[in-house]
């Protein structure tokens, strides 16, 4: 639901928080590069950061 979310709205802020918070603070958009990288990230993340980032998009 993350990454269907962050494909979908890739300028919402939500995304722009969630790929920030994942993989750079001083992340400035969302590309599709920034995209396949927090689905690395997202594989290896602990379920507490995965809660972190669905209350963000939900």
């Amino acid at each position: 639901m993350i990454l269907d979310f962050i494909n979908s709205h890739p300028e919402s802020y939500a995304s722009l928080a969630v790929c920030r918070r994942a993989l750079d603070p001083g992340l400035g958009q969302v590309s599709r590069s920034t995209i396949y990288e927090l689905a690395g990230h997202l594989e290896q993340a602990p379920m507490e950061e995965i809660a972190a980032y669905y209350s963000i998009v939900g």
